[in-house]
């Protein structure tokens, strides 16, 4: 196909292993790509890809579908307004049913982190940026239920914290049972993010209603679309995340919001650091993210 086709690029899905394989292939020959998510099975086949791609003169895009979510883009942009005064705190949760062994990985700690956090751990990276260090403790009750508590440091010197577990979903059902979190705090406001779709931002009051303090005083702006009147795809990010590959190639030019595969590398070095500290023999450790 590579040769005998005119391509534009080459949207590759399935487990790590192959997506690098065929994409090593398809950056050789100078070609953009889309790969699911992780985009290697671990820190240094993620890294390789993204030096092929450097090396050929190509990119390509990790399919990170948050970064597309339009309730999280909101709180983004609520984030960077001059009236947030900066992140300085966020919290995750993310908990679903047991996670089973993937893509040849057998335990299922790590194969949670890297099959499915490695989405919570994006996301923290495009609400704080670059994380400095994380700490992480572990409440084992068996390989199917596990929680973690983490805390970080982003390198902007904000804080935060994330609740991971595979404890409270349905073992028969768990990737229904899916509960996901996410709030951020500046200084004076606050912004909510439930379920990927549902925010709520928490600021000052308007002036004009200083002089005259009401009960509730504090301004609440609420959005809560609906499944049945917003298409889900589009609230969880799926369509515009491939919309933005499509025009990216028509454009000639890497993604701004998406994840490129230098970012999927660092979603995955949160995902050994956080392994690393929370599987720790002797004590919690602090772990620094490279």
């Amino acid at each position: 196909m590579l040769s005998s086709e005119q391509l534009d690029g080459v949207y590759i899905c399935g487990l790590p292993q192959m997506m690098c394989e065929v994409g090593k292939q398809v950056l050789m020959a100078g070609l953009p790509i889309f790969v699911e998510k992780p985009s290697g099975i671990d820190v240094p086949e993620a890294r390789k890809l993204a030096q092929v791609a450097e090396d050929n003169g190509a990119w390509g895009m990790v399919a990170f579908m948050k970064r597309f979510a339009p309730g999280y883009v909101e709180a983004r942009r609520i984030i960077e307004s001059a009236e947030f005064g900066g992140l300085q705190m966020l919290e995750v949760r993310f908990a679903q049913g047991p996670f089973p062994p993937w893509a040849g990985i057998e335990d299922r700690l790590i194969a949670f982190l890297t099959g499915q956090l490695c989405h919570i751990f994006d996301l923290v990276r495009f609400m704080g940026g670059e994380v400095n260090w994380v700490q992480a403790t572990q409440r084992y009750l068996s390989a199917d239920r596990v929680g973690l508590l983490v805390t970080l440091q982003f390198a902007s010197g904000a804080i935060g914290v994330m609740n991971l577990n595979t404890l409270e979903g349905a073992e028969e059902n768990p990737w229904v049972d899916i509960g996901e979190g996410l709030r951020c705090t500046g200084v004076g406001e606050s912004v909510q993010v439930e379920e990927m779709i549902y925010l709520t931002h928490h600021r000052p009051s308007a002036p004009d209603r200083v002089d005259n303090p009401q009960p509730f005083a504090h301004r609440l702006d609420a959005a809560r679309p609906s499944w049945i009147s917003v298409n889900g795809v589009d609230l969880c990010g799926y369509a515009s995340e491939v919309a933005c590959f499509v025009q990216c190639l028509r454009e000639g030019r890497p993604p701004e919001q998406g994840a490129d595969l230098g970012d999927g590398a660092k979603s995955l070095e949160l995902t050994e650091a956080i392994y690393a500290s929370a599987t720790h023999e002797c004590a919690r450790v602090s772990v620094p993210v490279r």
